[in-house]
């Protein structure tokens, strides 16, 4: 007999036997082999999970998106049958609800009060050790930490830098999604311990696609408020310029207007718009402005004459301009 040693659990394995005779050099063929799984264990590591928490129409109540990410610990110690969700005020444990669910995400409806949430993997074996967030009361405020957040971006990675107020927090949750999504389940995020930066690949990011990213700094499983900035993996000039609205010409000035380019049509960050105008059978002439102005007054122009005037907006992979507007200077 045999003793085979450091097997992993829960997984099967085939075995089969040969043997030789002391008289002779030569093996016999392989017996048929048999297969056998080694015992389950309850799962070691802790379920990685976060929230989204969102204001509900009704007063005193919100929602709770819950969201983890599967337990597909290696070696594996069994296979997961489900997840035990289980939440309670944090001054009544005696009301303590459980729920199970086989999917990664959840909504919880709380009211206003102050909640611990708890999650744990369970298979046949046993349970998860317990992963333990806590949620605000509505009245409550989180303290502020960060103190800065910087990203960088190069040709293989993201990387986020951040200060913090107070040395001793030393976990913090990185979160990412893009700007213009508004499903609360759409997030990803990343725990990271004892660093003030994360790196990430730059794979996943969408080129010319704003990104919102927050760090949230941890103590215990308590959650304070996060900094957040934005920011482009890399950057396009706009797909679309400003359309000029020229209003109604003075004798020599007029006040051009005009509206911020959609979100999805940005590409990067607008730094400036500059406003090109030409009088007929004249020299071409511009004035720039920063990202924040929508209008501007142009002036010391020419009595009774026809301009042509249209506007380019500019981030930092280039410029585009917006379809060409004419207007004509007041006589008198």
């Amino acid at each position: 007999s045999c003793n085979l040693t450091d097997l992993w659990d829960s997984t099967e394995y085939s075995v089969a036997i040969r043997c030789i005779s002391v008289l002779s050099i030569f093996w016999s063929e392989w017996s048929r082999g048999k297969t056998a799984s080694t015992e389950e264990k309850a799962p070691s590591e802790k379920v990685d999970f976060w929230r989204v928490i969102e204001s509900s129409h009704s007063a005193g109540s919100r929602s709770v998106h819950l969201m983890w990410k599967p337990l597909n610990s290696f070696p594996p110690s069994g296979r997961i049958l489900g997840y035990k969700i289980q939440y309670f005020p944090e001054n009544s444990a005696a009301l303590k609800i459980t729920n199970i669910s086989n999917d990664t995400k959840t909504i919880l409806f709380l009211n206003e009060e102050a909640y611990i949430i708890s999650i744990t993997a369970y298979n046949s074996a046993g349970n998860s050790p317990e992963a333990i967030l806590r949620i605000p009361s509505t009245e409550e405020k989180t303290p502020q930490i960060i103190e800065t957040v910087r990203t960088f971006t190069t040709n293989e990675e993201v990387i986020v830098e951040w200060t913090a107020s107070e040395p001793e927090v030393t976990e913090y949750v990185v979160e990412w999604y893009e700007e213009l999504e508004t499903d609360p389940f759409g997030r990803s995020w990343q725990y990271v311990s004892n660093s003030t930066n994360w790196k990430i690949n730059k794979k996943n990011f969408k080129p010319f696609i704003c990104y919102n990213i927050s760090v949230y700094p941890l103590y215990g499983n308590k959650v304070a408020a996060p900094y957040s900035v934005q920011t482009y993996v890399q950057e396009k000039k706009p797909s679309e310029g400003p359309v000029a609205d020229t209003g109604i010409p003075g004798k020599y000035e007029v006040t051009i207007k005009w509206n911020e380019i959609s979100k999805d049509k940005r590409n990067g960050f607008i730094s400036n718009y500059t406003i090109f105008y030409k009088p007929e059978d004249g020299k071409e002439l511009n004035e720039t402005v920063n990202s924040d102005v929508l209008q501007y007054k142009l002036k010391s122009l020419q009595a009774n004459t026809q301009y042509t005037v249209y506007i380019t907006a500019s981030n930092a992979a280039g410029g585009t301009s917006g379809e060409p507007k004419t207007f004509k200077t007041l006589k008198f």
